[in-house]
């Protein structure tokens, strides 16, 4: 039977916490929407956010749920993981705390310039939940760029940019496979029966692509670029997603066209992935990157 003998621990956050905090790193103010549990681990995620300098006012208690903590067992000697322990909670929110969410998006800050929705399938984030941040977003004039996990596209009806891997924009479009030619015909489906403005797929080691309307393309067909990876070395794509559209979000808001947003993107998720579990990038990181 082996023997685990504790060294040391560190905890960071993860999921929609780790956008956050890259958002943060970036010089990014962030006002956090969400729900967690009265326990140990939502005290503790609260505390992460605050000290990175996020606003959580946006944040409810749902004493009943177990905030999501995902542990991760690592050799000192070989630089492994040996063994993951997730604890977690995936049941829809009860329609009091639905209502509560819904009452704070409603009531969010005239100032927000954008609307990042970190969809990991915890319950939280509703058809009604995102419907709203949709519709607020329409309304104020501002951009809702979602990652989505789910299966279900009219979920994500309403959005302005989705931003899924290869992996999740077949489940999307119910392609069979995700080939160079299927790639294009489940964006083209996703952008045209959900009125998106654009699409980012992350693709690991063929880098992104980027499918948009542009006033340039013929008889309705999309703009496509493709961005060849700019990771040097991989070492944990961990939170590689959730730094990449930290990113787009903040080239976007600060007044980035899509393509601009997506190569920044892509540069900041390859100095992400040559470090270890969800980590933030500086901006000097993305400084020196751009550089060579």
């Amino acid at each position: 039977m082996p023997i685990l003998n504790i060294i040391r621990r560190s905890s960071t956050l993860g999921g929609a916490g780790n956008v956050v905090e890259n958002l943060r790193s970036f010089g990014v103010q962030v006002t956090v929407f969400g729900v967690t549990g009265t326990d140990e681990t939502g005290q503790q995620v609260r505390d992460l956010l605050r000290i990175h300098g996020a606003d959580t006012t946006g944040l409810i208690n749902d004493p009943p749920r177990k905030t999501t903590r995902k542990v991760r067992l690592m050799s000192l000697e070989h630089g492994q993981q040996v063994f993951r322990l997730d604890e977690e909670c995936t049941s829809l929110l009860d329609q009091g705390i639905e209502e509560n969410m819904l009452s704070r998006i409603h009531a969010m800050d005239d100032g927000i310039q954008a609307i990042v929705c970190s969809d990991y399938l915890k319950g939280v984030l509703t058809e009604r939940v995102l419907a709203a941040v949709f519709t607020a977003a329409r309304k104020r004039g501002i951009r809702s760029i979602v990652a989505p996990k789910d299966s279900n596209p009219e979920k994500y009806r309403g959005a302005h940019v989705l931003m899924p891997n290869s992996r999740e924009l077949v489940q999307l479009s119910a392609a069979m496979d995700n080939t160079e030619r299927s790639l294009d015909h489940s964006a083209q489906q996703l952008i045209e029966n959900l009125s998106l403005e654009g699409l980012v797929v992350t693709r690991g080691s063929e880098g992104m692509s980027l499918f948009e309307k542009s006033a340039d393309t013929f008889a309705g067909r999309l703009r496509r670029v493709d961005i060849p990876t700019m990771a040097r070395s991989v070492y944990d794509v961990t939170g590689a997603g959730d730094t990449a559209i930290a990113a787009f979000a903040a080239a976007v808001t600060s007044g980035s066209d899509l393509e601009s947003a997506a190569h920044l993107a892509n540069v900041t998720a390859g100095i992400k992935v040559g470090k270890r579990g969800t980590a933030s990038v500086s901006l000097e990181e993305i400084r020196l990157a751009l550089q060579t």
